[in-house]
């Protein structure tokens, strides 16, 4: 082989290897891949489509969009971020629907694919939970 040859050969592969060390070291940083809480259960966006809510309950699609976060730790970042009056605020509008928001979750049934919109409900009313009085 000549020399020329090798020094490509060698370039190549010092290259390759410099590649896979980056990679490598990305991987192993312990830092963590940005979520996208934005997807929604389905792997779809999670812009919703209100025509598959409840009639009766699309007027809390805007809540659901900004609540509905399927990533735990997302969704508890955003319940700790949240003011008194913000938590206030979703608590006096989705309240009173809880019972009518469970029925049309349930009515999912077990091992039923629930929709992004449902998904988007269901992790509003976590959010709920998850929140101090």
């Amino acid at each position: 082989m000549t020399t020329t040859r090798f020094r490509r050969r060698t370039t190549r592969s010092l290259a390759i290897g410099a590649l896979l060390a980056t990679i490598a070291a990305g991987a192993c940083s312990g830092g963590e891949t940005p979520r996208d809480s934005s997807i929604g259960v389905n792997g779809a966006r999670a812009t919703l489509d209100t025509t598959k809510i409840p009639e009766d309950l699309r007027h809390l699609a805007p809540l659901a969009q900004e609540w509905g976060i399927g990533d735990d730790v997302d969704r508890g970042d955003k319940v700790d971020a949240s003011t008194p009056a913000e938590r206030e605020t979703l608590r006096q509008a989705v309240g009173p629907h809880h019972a009518r928001i469970t029925a049309w979750l349930d009515s999912f049934g077990d091992g039923a694919s629930m929709t992004d919109e449902a998904a988007a409900f269901m992790y509003m009313q976590l959010a709920m939970e998850e929140m101090p009085d």
